[in-house]
């Protein structure tokens, strides 16, 4: 790979984390922000207001915002990048609402049950110190079982931990992996070394998740499991119809919102996937089966519910009768 493309890839330039605004007016002072930031990005002094670390890594989830009981924290500006192998399109991302609902004749409507559990689903990855029952893990279970699969293939299989010292072991290996790579890619003499890994998985480097989500493991600032007290691990018959990560996209999701429309949270977590091989011994995996991704269950810790603005990208009509594409923005 050509040097100046690795460059690109691995110390980009021209990336901006997420500015968030605290209203000093509105702000009590309870630290909801603070505890909620899955990367730690805020800081606080006893009795002071919430202010964004000198270095952080935020990516705009608004997890702050929600957590805040007061609505004293607002997005001043979103992750974006300008330029080279990141770059955001368009640039900055627009961050809006929900669209106002609208029935089939264009009158003001409200959201449906449905759309609220969608629009109003937060991944939660701040959960108590107590055990989901069996029963809950199997309604959700069944929200993935009954989900559509391409040619009705229905190519998964579920296998649930709850077993808190394997799903220890399952962090312990994670965190010896990132920790590694997390120390290597900081290190500006290790970057030619990692020419091949960014010309296989770029996807590794993006800048939410090596200074984010990567970062946050190997510093210790959370376990890749989130300590939640039940991990699902979702596994996919490698001869399925269009491709596993889609069934399992699908029904994952399935299962996703069905755990929040049960009072327990979710959450979709890749990063633990690398700590399988610590415990493929109990796994039982089905023959020509592979773990594609694991979720997490659990109970929140702080208030994770509400709306909030998301990136719009433009949306292309080709309509009946019009002269060209319509695109609305």
């Amino acid at each position: 790979m050509d040097p100046d493309q690795l460059n690109e890839i691995v110390r980009p330039k021209d990336v901006h984390m997420g500015v968030m605004e605290v209203d000093e007016e509105k702000c009590t002072s309870c630290g909801l922000c603070v505890d909620n930031c899955p990367f730690k990005c805020w800081t606080m002094e006893e009795g002071g207001t919430p202010e964004l670390k000198e270095e952080y890594a935020c990516f705009s989830c608004s997890n702050c915002m929600v957590a805040c009981p007061t609505d004293a924290i607002s997005i001043a500006e979103v992750y974006h990048a300008k330029s080279g192998f990141w770059k955001t399109e368009p640039n900055p991302l627009p961050y809006k609402m929900p669209l106002k609902p609208r029935d089939a004749d264009g009158n003001l409507d409200e959201w449906n049950a449905i759309e609220r559990a969608v629009l109003n689903r937060r991944s939660v990855r701040n959960f108590e110190d107590k055990p989901v029952s069996d029963h809950l893990i199997r309604r959700v279970l069944e929200a993935g079982r009954f989900a559509p699969s391409a040619g009705n293939c229905q190519p998964w299989q579920f296998i649930v931990i709850t077993d808190k010292a394997l799903i220890q072991q399952m962090d312990e290996a994670v965190w010896a992996m990132f920790n590694g790579i997390y120390n290597n890619f900081k290190n500006d003499e290790m970057v030619p070394h990692m020419a091949p890994m960014a010309e296989s998985s770029p996807n590794m480097f993006d800048p939410r998740l090596a200074h984010g989500g990567m970062g946050s493991i190997a510093q210790k600032n959370m376990p890749a499991s989130l300590n939640a007290p039940c991990v699902i691990l979702l596994a996919a018959d490698k001869r399925a119809i269009s491709g596993q990560h889609l069934n399992i996209g699908i029904c994952g999701e399935n299962m996703n919102l069905v755990a929040n429309s049960l009072g327990i949270k979710a959450c979709w977590v890749g990063f633990l996937v690398p700590g399988i091989p610590a415990i493929a011994d109990k796994i039982d995996l089905l023959p020509n089966f592979e773990v594609i991704t694991t979720m997490v269950l659990g109970w929140p810790a702080f208030k994770q519910e509400g709306m909030v603005a998301r990136e719009f990208r433009p949306v292309t009509w080709l309509r009946e009768g019009a002269e060209g594409p319509e695109v609305e923005d």
